[in-house]
C-alpha cells in the first residue's frame, strides 16, 4: 500500500485505539533511570503485561529521550505481538510515524500510554524473533548460512515460500530482505531487495494482511523482523484445520524489587545489568561451574547475559499456542545460544535456581 492509503487505514485505527481506552489518560509518573534502563523496562514490561510498569518506562523515555520511545515501539510491534495481535501493528505504526500524526491525536503521552496499555494487555508471539535469533546461531545450521549468501534473490524466496524446513527458510528470508541494511551476527553482509521479497510472498499465497503490515514496518526500520513475521503467518495452522488461537502466561519466577524497577530490567544491555553479571560469575555456584566447565573465559559473561535473557528477559504473559512458534522457541532457548553450547537445557535449570543471588548482586549496582 502506498502512503496515502496507508493513512486513510491507519488513522482510524488508532483512533478506535484511544476511545477504547477502558480510562482516562494516567498521569505521567517517570522515573530516576536511566533511558538503556527504560527501554529494558518498558519492553520486558510489555512482554510480561505490567501495564503499570510499562506506562512509567514510557513516561520516562518520553521526557528523556522520546526518539528512544518511538523507535522502540515499533521494534516490539513486530518482536513481541506480531501474530499474537495483529490489529495492534497498524496503529502502532502510524503513532511511530511521526510528531504531526502524534499532534492530531491529542499529544505524545496520550498516544504514547494508549499504545504502550495496548500491548502490554495484547495477545503476544516472538516467533519471528525466536526464528531470527535461531537463524544467525544455531550451529547446525552454518552450512546454510554459508551456502544461501550469494544465491540469486529469486531463489532465495523460492525456498523461502517453499515447504522446506522453517530455519532454512527463514535465513533465506534474512539474506533476500539484505543483511546490510541491519547487520547480523553469524550472517554474511549482502544486499537484498524487500520489494521482492514481499511481491513474492504475495505470490506464494501468503496472507495479504500480514503481508502488508510487515512491508509497511520494513520501510519504517531495517530489521528483518517484519519480513519474518509474514513468513511465520505462512504456517500458521488455518481456520479451516480447526485451529483455533490460544494463550498460556510462561512461568514466570516472583518478581525481586531493586529501588524502584524490578530485578529482571537490569539485563545484559544496560550497564548495571553487565556488572550484575560479571560480579555474578566470581561467586562459585552451580551455574557459574557449568560455565567455566562449557565456554571460554572471554565469552562466559556474555553467555550468561543471553541464558539470563531466557529465564527471564523473554517471558510472556498470554503467549500464542501453536506448534511452529513453540518449537522455534525450546529452540532458541536451549540450541541457539551460541559461545560452543549446543544444549542449554541443563544449565538454565541451574540459573533459574540462581536467580536470588543474580538479584542480590543487582543490589549492590543500581
Amino acid at each position: 500500500m502506498d502512503h496515502e492509503e496507508f493513512k486513510r487505514i491507519a488513522y482510524p485505527e488508532l483512533a478506535e485505539l484511544l476511545a477504547g481506552r477502558l480510562s482516562a489518560t494516567p498521569e505521567p509518573q517517570p522515573l530516576d533511570i536511566s533511558p538503556w534502563i527504560a527501554q529494558s523496562l518498558l519492553q520486558k514490561s510489555i512482554r510480561r503485561g505490567e501495564a503499570g510498569l510499562a506506562l512509567r518506562a514510557s513516561a520516562s523515555l518520553l521526557r528523556d529521550d522520546p526518539d528512544k520511545l518511538w523507535r522502540r515501539l515499533s521494534v516490539i510491534a513486530y518482536e513481541d505481538i506480531g501474530l499474537g495481535s495483529l490489529d495492534l501493528i497498524m496503529p502502532t505504526l502510524i503513532a511511530t510515524s511521526g510528531k504531526v500524526v502524534r499532534r492530531a491525536f491529542h499529544g505524545e503521552w496520550p498516544v504514547a500510554s494508549a499504545i504502550v496499555e495496548g500491548m502490554a494487555t495484547a495477545r503476544k508471539d516472538r516467533s519471528a524473533d525466536n526464528a531470527y535469533m535461531v537463524a544467525a546461531i544455531h550451529f547446525q545450521y552454518s552450512g546454510d548460512r554459508l551456502s544461501l549468501t550469494f544465491r540469486p534473490i529469486p531463489e532465495l524466496m523460492r525456498i523461502a515460500t517453499g515447504d522446506g524446513d522453517i530455519i532454512t527458510r527463514s535465513i533465506a528470508t534474512i539474506y533476500a530482505v539484505g543483511t546490510d541494511r541491519c547487520r547480523t551476527p553469524g550472517m554474511r553482509v549482502r544486499k537484498g531487495d524487500p520489494r521482492y521479497v514481499f511481491h513474492a510472498m504475495r505470490e506464494a499465497g501468503f496472507p495479504f494482511t500480514v503481508v502488508d503490515l510487515s512491508e509497511r514496518g520494513s520501510t519504517q526500520f531495517r530489521e528483518p523482523l517484519p519480513a519474518l513475521m509474514s513468513l511465520m503467518s505462512s504456517v500458521v495452522p488455518g481456520h479451516s484445520t480447526g485451529w483455533r488461537p490460544t494463550e498460556r502466561d510462561d512461568d514466570i519466577p516472583p518478581t525481586t524489587m531493586i529501588g524502584e524497577v524490578p530485578g529482571w530490567s537490569l539485563d545484559w544491555y544496560t550497564r548495571p545489568g553487565r556488572a550484575t553479571i560479571r560480579a555474578f560469575l566470581r561467586h562459585d555456584t552451580p551455574t557459574s561451574r557449568w560455565l567455566k566447565a562449557n565456554v571460554a573465559p572471554r565469552d562466559r559473561a556474555e553467555a550468561l547475559g543471553g541464558l539470563v535473557f531466557r529465564v527471564e528477559g523473554g517471558l510472556l504473559r498470554r503467549r500464542l499456542q501453536w506448534e511452529a512458534g513453540s518449537y522455534l522457541r525450546r529452540t532458541m532457548e536451549t540450541e541457539a545460544v551460541g559461545f560452543g553450547i549446543t544444549d542449554a537445557s541443563d544449565v538454565l535449570d541451574l540459573l533459574r535456581n540462581d536467580l536470588p543471588l543474580l538479584n542480590e548482586e543487582r543490589r549492590h549496582v543500581l
